[in-house]
Parts: structure tokens; sequence; C-alpha cells
């Protein structure tokens, strides 16, 4: 594949809608995923990007990963960089837990780590705007210990002066991420209420029982402001360890087996990890990335 500079906004915010985690869900389990594969080589083309006669569903969305790279780099692309530069890197998913789109009080964090440590990446794209960062960032302090903003090489000056020391900045350079300032622990910020209010039902619940040792008998109506009543007897911090204990539970080993098997392409990883792939899944990805259109 050969490919050309492309000029069109358009084409290129519909090929990022493709190349997106909605897109990848398409590509793993829908039946239409030859429809998808022959549009997403369409927009290629409309792109300026020359395509075989025939190539691999795998070879369209490595040149479309790459053609947004150069062009249009949206949030996708730098939580699949995340994930391959620096957690697959740093982390063993064995004991480390990945969460895509946590909501914290207002605020929904893009990315947050939970293992031994625990970490919320906050990304803000060229396409974005700092407009909400504070309020987003006091938000993540009501539930974790430490914040990074990860920001395009070119956009440092544009962000490092809206950011409280203690805030982590990463880097998103050439598909990869670097580690510019790291965050300070900061737990002076957490909330009872806002780490309950993250969690699922069947969460708190545990959360509760873990600390206290049993959980309230009372009406449904009552209940969640019954198990708060409990966890406001106890140190915040003592609270946001067996709250981290909780979310950690999420791990999926199967999946976390897969994610990095080497036949799954680096742009699809994170999708993958997202959708708790399990070898059924992976078998039949893997003869529809070898589809040729």
């Amino acid at each position: 594949m050969l490919s050309k500079p492309a000029f069109s906004s358009v084409n290129l915010n519909a090929l990022a809608k493709m190349v997106s985690n909605a897109g990848f869900q398409r590509i793993m389990f829908d039946e239409d995923f030859k429809q998808y594969g022959r549009q997403m080589k369409r927009l290629l083309k409309k792109n300026g990007v020359a395509c075989a006669e025939k190539c691999s569903f795998k070879e369209i969305i490595n040149s479309s990963y790459t053609h947004l790279l150069d062009h249009y780099r949206h949030e996708y692309l730098y939580k699949t960089s995340l994930l391959n530069s620096y957690v697959l890197k740093n982390y063993s998913l064995t004991d480390t837990v990945l969460l895509n789109e946590f909501k914290v009080g207002n605020s929904k964090a893009d990315m947050v780590l939970v293992n031994g440590t625990n970490k919320v990446f906050e990304i803000k794209t060229e396409l974005d705007s700092p407009e909400r960062l504070n309020s987003q960032i006091n938000d993540y302090y009501k539930a974790f210990s430490e914040v990074y903003i990860v920001i395009h090489h070119s956009t440092i000056n544009k962000y490092a002066n809206l950011l409280d020391e203690r805030v982590g900045i990463m880097t998103f350079n050439q598909n990869s991420i670097e580690v510019l300032r790291r965050a300070q622990s900061d737990q002076t910020r957490l909330d009872i209420a806002v780490m309950m209010k993250s969690l699922r039902k069947d969460e708190y619940l545990a959360l509760v029982r873990n600390l206290s040792g049993f959980v309230p008998k009372v009406q449904p109506v009552l209940l969640f402001k019954s198990c708060l009543q409990v966890l406001s007897e106890y140190a915040v911090d003592e609270v946001q360890f067996e709250y981290l204990k909780v979310i950690k539970q999420r791990i999926n080993t199967s999946t976390n087996e897969l994610v990095v098997e080497p036949n799954l392409p680096d742009s699809l990883r994170f999708s993958c990890y997202n959708s708790n792939l399990n070898e059924n899944d992976y078998l039949s990805l893997i003869k529809r990335l070898n589809y040729r259109f």
C-alpha cells in the first residue's frame, strides 16, 4: 500500500470513526464485517491511500491506523498507544486492570490503571479543548491518588501552565507514550461517596462486606445510604485500599492471555482487551483479519 497526503477532514473523521473501539467491535462480532471492510477500503482511497486490488483486512486496518497517526490523531490512537507502549511494557496484566471510560463524580476518566498503585489518565488530543480539565482532575482525585494528563508532544506549552504540579504529564509521539513528569500521590481529596457511586452494586456491597464483615439488612431503597453510613465509620484511605481491591476483581485472565498474542495487530489490542475477548472470539477474529477484499 502506498500513501499520499490527504486533505479532507470529513473523510478523515469518517475513517477515525471506523478505527475506534465501537468500530472494531463490528469487525470482531458483527455479521456484516465484510461490508465494513469494503467501506474502510473505500474511505482509505478517498483519503488518498492507494490500496492493492486484493488486500487482507489486517492490511486495511494497519494502513488506516498509520494514516490516522499522520493526519488525524484521535483519542483511540492515544488509548491504544497507552496500552501497547506504556502498560504492557511496565505492568503485568495478571495483577493489573485497565478501565476504559470510568465514571468518577461528574467526570468520566479516559482510562484508569489499578494494581499495586492506581493511576487516572486524562487524554487531551490535538482535537480537544482544555476547558473542563480542572474540574475533571478534581473529580479524579476523589477516588484515585495519581492523575496523569496525556497530550501530544507539540501541545506541552499549551497545558503545562494549566496543571497543578502534582499532576503527571505523559506525551504522545510517533505512536509511543513517554512520561514527561511523574505524578505525585495525593489522598487528601478522597471522597467515600464518590468511590461508592463509581462501583457496580455488587462491588460496593463487596466493599462494605470486606471492611465491616456484613451488609446492612434494609429495604432496597435505603441500601446505598446505609452502606455509605457503614463506610463513613472508616478512614478514607482504608476505604480506598479496599475499593481498589474490589476493582481489581475485574481482571479477566483469559482475555489478558489473548491480548498479547503476536497475531493480533497492535491497533486492535485495546479494543480486544475492552471486549473481554474469549478464545472463540479470538479465533474468529484472526480468520476475519485474513479475509481479502
